[in-house]
């Protein structure tokens, strides 16, 4: 209903009790109980028009400050008829013969109406300001309720009885996007479940038409989180809004906890294995260091054969590129915990990656490495150690990840701003699904588990160095097709006013 009875139900305005036609009858029957009363008393105690009238007026006014409206209208009418028949000449007649009578009664019937209708909205507000008040009150308990709840419950079955409870509803159903699954509390009896994940697949909000049922979608960051639904009538429908704002802030509360403890663990993974890697580096140097010395003693003391000889030479070999590799093990996990701090100087990009690369075709498992350099030689500022650790980390993954009999090309692209780095293989594509997470730390994607050796710590270690130099490195998706993977690494060209003459095109493409 509109006007002064907004947020009440219609029943409640035409009467504040359930039952409405018989408690009319009963709150008619009794007015008209009144009128007869002062009827009988004024007629035969002669009371004049005036006082008649009045203390008919009292009898409406009471009938309309405890009943309704509608039944203040009708003792009204049965007094104003009381009033002409009984008390305006001729009397025990239902004719005026005076104007002035017939006024006074039009005045009176008037008087009487608009003093039941000032009754009955006052009477109206006092109902909608109790009603508010309850409501305030029980949105108060339940807000303080939920604060009171662990934060990991405030998106469950626990929350959800808080709210039914707290305003006396049938059910409360709350359905989680992030996890698919819905929580319940209470019984349903139309649809509320379904009806919940109808309202979140839709994106809308919903409210069956006999107000029985309402349904909010819940969102968080601007996107679609759930839905929470409530079965049951509410007393004021103005209580709807806040209760799913209450809802919505409780289900927040719920995510934001989720987001936090699964980041704590994931920190705290992160720095036990770092710590493990840490641990093996140094573990791995004691057993290095014995068996170097023990095939360099037994090549000391001569009179090995050939073939002994051969071998002693293998596992020195094999040993001082271990102890390569258990360094290189040591140095990412100390740059995967702490914060990288490069020692800059101005070099030229070509010049030094043409010298790694030469030193790396050693390592590179038989695959051939051709360098290009496609415009002049650029100039950068760069710590040469901790950029020969990022740049070892993406020819191996291009090693480790071609196909063989394959070549690894390197090329080198610049302009004012940046020099950029390429490092193509072929055979090694990675799908879209997981182009994302391959800078991840400790990932290796599923095809990829069991193709070569790793910790998944290289791409993570190599982005942070690069983010150090103020540069990006990222999965080139322009150029990656279906058997190809590039890799492009971009660095900022050093802006000094500095000339160096670089190697030709053509050296470096030897």
């Amino acid at each position: 209903m509109k006007g002064p009875f907004t947020g009440v139900r219609a029943k409640e305005v035409v009467a504040a009790r359930p039952g409405t036609a018989r408690l009319l009858l009963a709150q008619v029957a009794l007015g008209s109980f009144g009128v007869v009363l002062v009827t009988a008393a004024c007629f035969f105690t002669h009371l004049d028009f005036q006082i008649s009238g009045f203390l008919y007026l009292i009898v409406v006014v009471l009938v309309s400050g405890w009943g309704g409206y509608a039944s203040a209208v009708i003792v009204s009418v049965v007094a104003a008829s009381c009033l002409e028949y009984f008390f305006i000449p001729p009397v025990l007649t239902w004719r005026i013969n005076s104007p002035q009578d017939v006024l006074a009664l039009i005045s009176y019937l008037v008087t009487s109406l608009v003093i039941t209708r000032l009754a009955s909205s006052a009477r109206n507000q006092t109902l909608i300001a109790e009603t508010k008040r309850k409501d305030m009150a029980r949105l108060y308990e339940t807000a303080s309720r939920l604060l009171s709840l662990e934060p990991e419950f405030a998106a469950g079955t626990r929350a959800l009885r808080i709210f039914r409870e707290g305003f006396g509803l049938h059910a409360v159903c709350l359905f989680d996007s992030t996890t698919t699954s819905e929580h319940v509390d209470g019984n349903p009896e139309h649809g509320l479940i379904q009806e919940t994940r109808n309202a979140f697949a839709g994106g809308r909000d919903y409210r069956d038409p006999e107000g029985r049922v309402n349904i909010h979608c819940l969102h968080v960051d601007g996107k679609p989180a759930g839905a929470v639904g409530f079965e049951g009538r509410f007393e004021d429908d103005d209580a709807v809004g806040p209760l799913f704002a209450l809802a919505a802030t409780a289900f927040e509360r719920a995510l934001s906890f989720r987001s936090a403890s699964a980041a704590t663990a994931t920190a705290q993974a992160e720095m036990l294995r770092s710590a493990i890697l840490d641990a093996f580096a140094h573990e791995f140097k004691t057993p290095q260091a014995v068996i170097m010395a023990a095939a360099g003693s037994l090549r000391e003391t001569g009179g090995l054969r050939t073939e002994q000889a051969e071998m002693a030479n293998v596992i020195e070999s094999e040993v001082w590129r271990m102890s390569r590799l258990t360094t290189r093990l040591l140095r990412m996990a100390r740059i995967d915990r702490d914060e990288v701090k490069p020692n800059m100087e101005v070099t030229r990009l070509d010049s030094m990656l043409a010298n790694f690369v030469q030193g790396y075709r050693g390592a590179s498992g038989g695959r051939q490495i051709s360098m290009r350099l496609h415009r002049d030689s650029p100039v950068v500022l760069l710590d040469q150690e901790l950029m020969n650790l990022a740049f070892v980390q993406l020819l191996d993954n291009a090693c480790k990840y071609s196909t063989p009999g394959t070549s690894v090309k390197v090329e080198i692209n610049c302009d004012a701003k940046f020099a950029d780095t390429f490092v193509t293989n072929d055979g090694g594509f990675i799908a879209e699904d997981e182009q994302e997470r391959v800078f991840d730390r400790f990932y290796r994607g599923a095809d990829r588990e069991y193709a070569a050796s790793g910790a998944g710590l290289g791409l993570f270690v190599a982005r942070k160095i690069v983010r150090a130099h103020d540069g990006s490195l990222e999965l080139y998706r322009n150029q990656t097709t279906s058997g190809t993977t590039t890799f492009r690494m971009r660095l900022p060209v050093f802006q000094g006013d500095l000339r160096v003459n670089g190697p030709k095109k053509e050296d470096l493409a030897k």
